[in-house]
């Protein structure tokens, strides 16, 4: 089985970047965005949820309080090193962006990427399954380029952690919740995205309280739009945005 380590890079301009998967997915996945933003000189931390990157059965006993225990403790690590740390993620890890910087209102800016405020039906999470099935199997094989490479997942998903992506979404899509963010933030989705509510950024950015932000909603790209075509341009502005703080 292939499983997911975290990765640090190191970087030489004294700030630092947290950067967290999706759900079912693992660190691997933001290693090409941690690569781009390393190269401007940001030390970028690439961590896995609680319950991933382990074992198919972590997420058995893996909750919505677990997923934010652990993103509370990857940022506290960061602050010990760093007086400037960023917080970025894709869907799940775009949503404990949010989460971190209501509540830490010292926190330098986010950058949440297709978080859902609501997912889209159809999907492998929002689908329906019988009361006895305990696992949903996504096999590995097929994917191609960046998505053999860095999409590395359980192939059997424990079917109950779906609901626990949707319990968090609803603690940060609470009302006053997103209205206490007001560090500066760059909020990206893609208008294609079939797993995250493509409306999610838009309400994101108008329901934040922060001066600066910016928000940037491609056609293409899709949900995972961090190892899709569509991510060059996406990694850019992200790039400007922080060169610009």
């Amino acid at each position: 089985m292939r499983t997911n380590d975290q990765v640090f890079f190191s970087g030489d301009n004294g700030k630092a970047i947290l950067l967290i998967h999706g759900i079912t997915s693992g660190a691997a996945q933001m290693i090409p965005m941690a690569k781009f933003l390393n190269d401007y000189g940001y030390s970028v931390w690439c961590v896995n949820l609680a319950g991933h990157g382990t074992f198919p059965e972590e997420l058995l006993h893996t909750d919505c309080e677990d997923f934010i225990a652990k993103a509370e403790s990857d940022y506290a690590y960061l602050k010990k090193s760093f007086d400037t740390v960023y917080v970025g993620g894709l869907s799940t890890g775009g949503c404990l962006s949010l989460y971190l910087a209501a509540k830490h209102p010292d926190m330098a800016g986010i950058i949440p990427i297709s978080s859902p405020l609501s997912l889209m039906p159809g999907t492998f999470m929002t689908d329906t399954y019988p009361p006895e099935q305990v696992y949903f199997h996504r096999p590995m094989e097929g994917k191609v380029g960046l998505f053999k490479q860095y999409h590395i997942h359980y192939e059997d998903i424990a079917i109950r952690i779906f609901g626990e992506l949707e319990r968090l979404t609803k603690v940060i899509g609470a009302e006053g919740f997103l209205e206490q963010i007001k560090c500066p933030a760059i909020i990206v989705q893609a208008k294609d995205d079939a797993v995250a509510d493509p409306g999610s950024a838009e309400i994101i950015y108008n329901r934040i309280s922060s001066e600066n932000k910016q928000i940037y909603t491609p056609e293409h790209g899709e949900h995972n739009i961090v190892l899709t075509e569509g991510r060059h341009e996406a990694f850019r502005r992200i790039a400007m945005f922080l060169e610009n703080l």
